[in-house]
């Protein structure tokens, strides 16, 4: 490889790196908006699941720049981490509807 090609490379993974961190800021914001909304509880536990599985997916793919493609694990991890924020969803759900129903 020679210098060029290698400063290129590494320009663009800082680009992409800057990017990512942009994009979770932008993300972190929202989710700070959206849990000082006046909505109700479930519209709200929902949209902040939402933005939670959106996180999870950047940091997979660009930050750990897990191949799903090669190698079994870290499609175990994405499931893994899909499956705590559903739960985590649900959970937040079944709070709100409890505590509504008292």
């Amino acid at each position: 490889m020679t210098a060029d090609a290698q400063t290129r490379s590494s320009g663009g993974r800082r680009g992409a790196t800057a990017v990512t961190f942009v994009a979770l800021a932008a993300l972190t914001i929202t989710e700070l908006r959206v849990a000082s909304l006046d909505v109700p509880g479930p519209g709200r536990a929902t949209a902040l699941a939402a933005l939670l599985i959106g996180k999870v997916a950047i940091v997979l793919l660009y930050c750990l720049r897990a191949d799903f493609r090669r190698r079994a694990a870290p499609r175990l991890v994405l499931l893994a981490l899909l499956m705590a924020a559903i739960f985590a969803a649900v959970l937040m759900l079944e709070a709100a509807f409890q505590a509504r129903a008292r």
